[in-house]
């Protein structure tokens, strides 16, 4: 359906599509612009320098089997340097969690190891990487995990390694991080064979309670311990400090919806069921195509006044414990189905005209009303029309936070940790475009 209404030597809108001032001018109003959507595998995802570490195993009968295990180079914040009145006490890991996903309800075991390589900081790892760690763990522990609240686990490194790390007082290998990670590359955190939920440890230093590793002492001279701390972070020579580490994140989706999906190679909503899929840490988005946008403007250049993009979750998908995110972006992508990226290396996300146009590129949120995630797309397709941006599909993934005010890493430590999953109903009646636009009269 399309509606218009005459506006008369506007001054305004003309100027906007390229026509002279005082030009008469319509506004119409379409919402039957196709919109096709499907799931898209990506080839790699980046998990290092994650916000939360994860840990963990669930079953999902629309996603397969999903099993996280994270790899945390323990850095110090400062020299260590405890003096020659310090006695050793014990070596304790602090593992506080604020997020879970799956059922919590039975018990869940993990399992601490060491890890005998050295975490690069300076280097790209994704969610089928791995490093060697020592098969028998340094400690264990099964526990009663608590759904959507903080929590933390406490687990008691063996002696023999608190007292080799404590040898580290004075010495080279105390002073610098390059030289600390020879000794201790790092520990990793492994779930159980019969988990049925995953847990995610923040690791910022600067935050409640982050993740860290204390080495406990006293001095001959006091009874009362103390403890250094060693980090999930390590600060670079630029002076950027990031989250030496990173998550591995796999899935066997044997006898699942997306027992058939390969990389690259867009599934179409036809053939799932009228569903599309999305999945963070394992890289399952879903592909928005506007395939025919640019024919807004076959009489003629167009400016878009505003353009309403809306996506409906299935609900009938969700199940205790694997609630849909709260938030969302739009990855700009093309007909490569890859993620594109800026000059500076940093994802493109499309902006949303709904928030601010400050620094912060948008996230949208469940709407919990109306059931859906909605996009004011006007200035996004503007650009495309206009040619000043070539990449005209979208890539739907979850954030986690709605201002995505990271600096530093500029938002990209939030995408791809979490294993939060989404489905999202391809019926055409839970996908609409409304568009308002502005065009000369002829």
């Amino acid at each position: 359906m399309v509606v218009l209404t005459t506006l008369l030597f506007s001054c305004d809108p003309p100027g906007n599509i390229g026509v002279t001032p005082l030009t008469p001018v319509e506004t119409l109003f379409t919402d039957t612009l196709t919109v096709r959507t499907s799931t898209v595998l990506a080839d790699s995802v980046r998990t290092s320098n994650p916000d939360i570490f994860l840990a963990g195993r669930y079953v999902d009968p629309l996603f397969g089997t999903i099993t996280a295990s994270s790899f945390i180079r323990m850095s110090l914040g400062f020299q260590l340097d405890l003096g020659t009145t310090a006695v050793y006490d014990s070596l304790v890991l602090y593992t506080p969690y604020n997020y879970t996903y799956g059922d919590t309800l039975p018990e869940q075991t993990l399992s601490v190891h060491r890890i005998r390589e050295v975490i690069d900081p300076l280097k790209n790892y994704y969610n089928n990487s791995t490093l060697t760690y020592d098969q028998t763990p340094l400690a264990a522990k099964t526990f009663q995990a608590r759904p959507q609240a903080d929590g933390t686990l406490r687990f008691k490194l063996p002696d023999d390694l608190g007292k080799e790390l404590f040898a580290l007082s004075g010495q080279t290998a105390g002073q610098t991080n390059a030289e600390f990670s020879k000794v201790l590359g790092g520990l990793a955190l492994i779930p159980g064979a019969k988990n049925t939920a995953v847990l995610g440890f923040p690791g910022i230093v600067g935050t409640n309670s982050p993740l860290s590793l204390r080495l406990w002492y006293h001095t001959t001279t006091d009874t009362i311990s103390t403890s250094f701390p060693l980090n999930a972070v390590v600060a670079l020579q630029s002076g950027a400090t990031i989250r030496a580490g990173f998550n591995r994140v796999t899935a066997d989706r044997s006898g699942t919806p997306l027992a058939a999906l390969k990389p690259l190679q867009p599934v179409p909503a036809s053939s799932t069921g009228e569903r599309t899929y999305v999945q963070d840490a394992l890289g399952i988005r879903t592909k928005i195509e506007i395939p025919y946008l640019k024919a807004l403007a076959k009489n003629g250049p167009i400016g878009i006044n505003r353009a309403e993009l809306s996506v409906k979750p299935d609900l009938t998908a969700v199940q205790p414990g694997l609630t849909p995110p709260s938030y969302l972006v739009l990855l700009e992508t093309n007909s490569t189905n890859q993620v594109q990226y800026k000059a500076n290396g940093f994802a493109s996300v499309a902006l949303n005209d709904s928030t601010s146009r400050g620094s912060d590129p948008p996230s949208v949120l469940l709407d919990s009303r109306y059931k859906n995630y909605t996009w004011n797309l006007a200035t996004h397709l503007n650009a495309i029309l206009a040619g000043s941006k070539t990449n005209e599909g979208f890539l739907v993934t979850p954030v986690y936070i709605q201002t995505l005010a990271q600096r530093g890493t500029l938002y990209d430590s939030q995408f791809n940790n979490r294993v939060s999953r989404l489905v999202l109903s391809g019926k055409p009646e839970d996908i609409k475009l409304i568009v308002f636009y502005t065009q000369a009269k002829e």
